[in-house]
């Protein structure tokens, strides 16, 4: 029976072979506890403005649970070591969501209020994903 460094390592060296140059290569990070699949290039649509970040940031993510490829799969739910792996995203846009509107009511009132939502999102655009 293998020992969990002999099987990690096993697990990382042909997570490295199977993804040739980091083209199959995908990571599972958690951003305030909510997970978000990835790829190099990809665009991630946070449903919350981020504080103390302008446009053209880079982010360093290091809460990464999974890292695979079609084959393989490594994964830790108290997170992987950030020395395995960098995984970067540019702040590509702080934008609001479309407007709507949100009827509120209380209880046992027939008055109803209309409350205008105009929530803001953060687009990161992946930068590098690779393994070290």
């Amino acid at each position: 029976m293998l020992r969990s460094s002999a099987r990690f390592s096993l697990t990382l060296s042909a997570l490295k072979s199977d993804s040739i140059a980091g083209k199959n290569l995908y990571a599972v990070f958690r951003l305030h506890n909510l997970p978000y699949l990835v790829t190099k290039g990809d665009k991630v649509i946070l449903p919350f403005k981020m504080k103390n970040v302008n446009v053209g940031d880079k982010l360093n993510l290091t809460d990464v649970i999974t890292l695979g490829s079609p084959h393989y799969t490594y994964t830790q739910k108290e997170g992987i070591s950030e020395q395995l792996f960098k995984l970067t995203a540019n702040v590509t846009e702080v934008t609001r969501e479309p407007y709507y509107e949100v009827i509120k009511t209380r209880p046992r009132c027939r008055r109803k209020k209309i409350v205008p939502v105009q929530p803001f999102q953060t687009v990161l655009t992946i930068d590098t994903l690779k393994l070290a």
